[in-house]
């Protein structure tokens, strides 16, 4: 990468293959263990923060959102405000700023710099099965308009935050 690593999320819950120990402490009510899970998890990525932030790089997650939030939404907002102080850019996409969700129009993928995407795969039973790389033009081009279109309708993390 040179310039930028964009991330966008579509769904509103996610199933992990994986026990996520903050996620069932959220569950479970424990919020400050959440929270102090959540932490954990985002000190262990700070090397990758701190060579991000070195180079100069933009690091920006676009959220798709329906309301009322799911759980897991409320959950993922802890863990946003704590990648954003490590300087993640987190920008909020209400559906109703959008056409929905429905369709094939709005899905996950990770876009690096225009030369490679990532678009995930959850197969029929919610689980991220895989995903493929793509280096097609026509497709990142496609990738590219549809996050410089929904950046355009975006809220900041605190913004949204503040609106909540």
């Amino acid at each position: 990468m040179e310039w930028r690593f964009l991330k966008l999320e579509c769904r509103q819950t996610y199933q992990e293959l994986e026990t996520n120990r903050s996620q069932e402490a959220y569950s479970r009510g424990d919020v400050a263990q959440a929270e102090e899970l959540l932490l954990n998890e985002a000190e262990a990525d700070r090397p990758l923060y701190d060579d991000i932030k070195s180079r100069g790089i933009e690091y920006a997650r676009l959220r798709l959102v329906e309301e009322p939030l799911t759980p897991y939404l409320n959950y993922e907002l802890l863990a946003y405000r704590i990648r954003a102080k490590m300087g993640e850019v987190i920008e909020i996409v209400r559906c109703d700023a959008v056409r929905g969700l429905t369709g094939d129009d709005y899905f996950d993928f990770l876009l690096f710099d225009r030369h490679t995407a990532l678009i995930h795969d959850y197969g029929d039973t919610g689980l991220q099965s895989g995903g493929w790389v793509t280096e097609d033009p026509a497709v990142l081009a496609s990738l590219e308009r549809t996050a410089t279109g929904l950046r355009r309708v975006a809220l900041t993390l605190g913004q949204f935050l503040a609106a909540k």
